[in-house]
């Protein structure tokens, strides 16, 4: 054998060891990924691609819906993943691992000896991004603010200058996605700082020269020979001092001052008064405005900031009036046109302590009612509720068609005079409701109730003219029946005449016998339904008919005790002592 074909068999041999090893290192290596590798600290290193990524599945799962935690300056955010759009790309971070298999021998050796923490894969909406960095920016974004004092029980509280705050809005974008998965751990924004442009000398400042002396004791008022106390605790809430170019600026809320104004301020002023109408000897009468004298609010802040550093007998200041005019001038109360009735109506009512009260109370109130055009009457909001703290009583009201006692019984009579005297002023019924029985001194199918909250009387002044609402009451006594009138006054729109169809679908009323012991005996009175006409009449001439119908149910006659032939309930009695 020669020396060439030893040498070939030698190379021969060589090269199939070589195959023998990389054939090894292939089935050894396979799809595996490099030794060390690492995704969020979970290590990877030799899994299978599909055992590579059942495991970072299950070590992130618990992550992905964790909020991110954001920071800038001392306060610190959270943001959905899901408003943000970000989502973990498992198929891919283990891609980039480095997972699956391959020919070449480098991708072998990596496998082996090779590895490192990988970044993950996410996936990002750009548009649901960027709308969840704008929402971060209104809340991160903040102009640089001055010291500041204010005053809590009369006494000054400073508050540091703070940086101002401006979010890299694309650099921010890139943070959201760093810290997805979110670890717990906040990570800084990218934010610009702004300083404010004093410190806290001139804080310092101002609370010596001024916010200390402000608390010292009360300050005075004056107009002329009289004049007003008005104490540190009063006023401390609206005073503020701001600090600015090294110096400070004191200010004052006037609106929050204003209701403590209003009070303390009536023996320095002579208040405006509104012109108005009243009926006046039988007519309406337009009683004039009066303009007033009050403290000139321009005025009051500047003094009152001018003595507030000062000690002792100099905090004290003259503060000036000004006119002030009524809001309804005696020419806009004359401009309304209340001239004469537009329409009126009365009724009568039988003796009943609690009609008095409620009619009455509710009447009063209904009285002087003025209305601009276009304005709409509401006699829930005009009354009030029927509490015994705004002045009514318990009396009948009608309640699943039994007479029963409740707060405010009466004041439908109060509704339906005044229904009837906008019926007949030809005036818009907006909202009426008739009893559900009827009830025979009521105009039958002409009439309304009220309750609070539920059933309201409403109709609309569209008569071109302001109106009045008058109401006269008549208390009754124990021989002779009340009577409530309500006249509406302003100009008279159209001449309103009444109608009515005949009764029918008549319902008859069941006897009913009650056993119980709060049982009210009740009257039967028969159902049935109307149909009520409204014309609208001009010189004399018919212009337009409105109706509407009005249906009623049968009252039951409700006989008190058990029904004749029939064994009344026994009544318990005690057990016998044992003897």
């Amino acid at each position: 054998m020669g020396r060439k074909q030893l040498a070939g068999i030698i190379a021969a041999a060589g090269f199939g060891v070589l195959v023998i090893a990389y054939g090894a290192a292939y089935a050894f290596t396979g799809d595996k990924t490099p030794g060390d590798t690492t995704v969020l600290g979970i290590p990877l290193g030799g899994l299978s691609e599909a055992a590579a990524k059942a495991k970072l599945q299950a070590g992130i799962k618990d992550r992905l819906s964790v909020p991110i935690k954001v920071k800038a300056g001392d306060s610190t955010y959270q943001v959905k993943p899901a408003d943000a759009g970000l989502s973990f790309d498992v198929d891919a971070t283990v891609e980039a691992a480095g997972a699956g298999r391959s020919l070449n021998p480098a991708r072998m050796w990596q496998v082996l000896t090779g590895g490192d923490a990988v970044a993950p894969v996410i996936d990002r909406d750009e548009a649901k991004l960027k709308a969840a960095v704008d929402k971060l920016a209104e809340q991160v974004n903040r102009p640089a603010t001055e010291g500041t004092i204010t005053f809590t029980d009369a006494k000054p509280v400073q508050h540091a200058p703070a940086d101002g705050l401006q979010l890299d809005n694309d650099k921010a974008a890139d943070t959201l996605v760093s810290g997805f998965p979110s670890d717990g751990n906040p990570r800084d924004l990218p934010v610009d700082v702004s300083k404010p442009s004093a410190g806290t000398d001139a804080i310092n400042k101002a609370m010596k020269e001024y916010a200390e002396p402000a608390m010292s004791g009360p300050i005075r008022l004056t107009v002329g020979d009289k004049g007003v106390d008005l104490k540190p605790s009063e006023f401390a809430p609206a005073l503020k001092l701001v600090a600015k170019d090294g110096d400070f600026t004191p200010s004052l809320d006037a609106a929050k001052l204003e209701p403590l104004f209003k009070e303390r301020f009536k023996q320095l002023e002579s208040l405006p008064k509104d012109a108005r109408v009243e009926i006046v000897g039988g007519k309406p009468q337009v009683i004039p405005a009066v303009d007033g004298m009050v403290v000139a609010r321009d005025k009051v802040v500047p003094a009152i900031l001018s003595i507030l550093p000062k000690t002792g007998s100099e905090r004290k200041a003259s503060v000036g009036l000004a006119k002030s005019k009524a809001k309804v001038t005696t020419e806009a109360a004359q401009a309304l046109g209340i001239k004469e009735v537009m329409g009126q109506f009365t009724t009568h009512f039988p003796h009943a302590t609690y009609r008095n009260v409620n009619i009455g109370t509710a009447a009063r109130r209904i009285n002087g009612t003025l209305l601009k055009p276009g304005e709409m009457f509401s006699l829930n909001k005009i009354v009030g509720e029927r509490t015994k703290e705004n002045g009514f009583t318990e009396g009948n009201i009608i309640n699943g068609g039994k007479f029963v006692l409740d707060l405010g019984g009466g004041v439908s009579q109060s509704a339906t005079t005044t229904f009837n005297a906008a019926f007949f002023a030809g005036l818009k019924d907006v909202e009426h409701k008739a009893h559900s029985v009827y009830i025979s001194r009521y105009p039958v199918g002409r009439e309304a109730t009220v309750a609070w909250g539920s059933v309201d009387l409403k109709f609309l002044n569209d008569s071109g003219h302001g109106i009045l609402v008058q109401t006269i009451f008549t208390p009754s006594t124990p021989g002779n029946q009340g009577t409530l009138t309500v006249k509406i006054w302003g100009t008279k729109v159209w001449d309103i005449t009444a109608g009515a169809s005949a009764k029918s679908n008549f319902r008859s009323p069941s006897v009913v016998y009650n056993t119980a012991a709060d049982c009210r005996t009740q009257a039967p009175t028969g159902g049935f339904d109307i149909t009520i006409y409204r014309y609208f009449a001009k010189n004399g001439q018919r212009v337009k008919t409105e109706s509407f119908t009005t249906k009623y149910n049968a009252a039951d006659d409700i006989r008190c005790g058990p029904k004749p032939g029939t064994t009344p309930p026994s009544t318990p009695t005690s057990p016998r002592p044992p003897s």
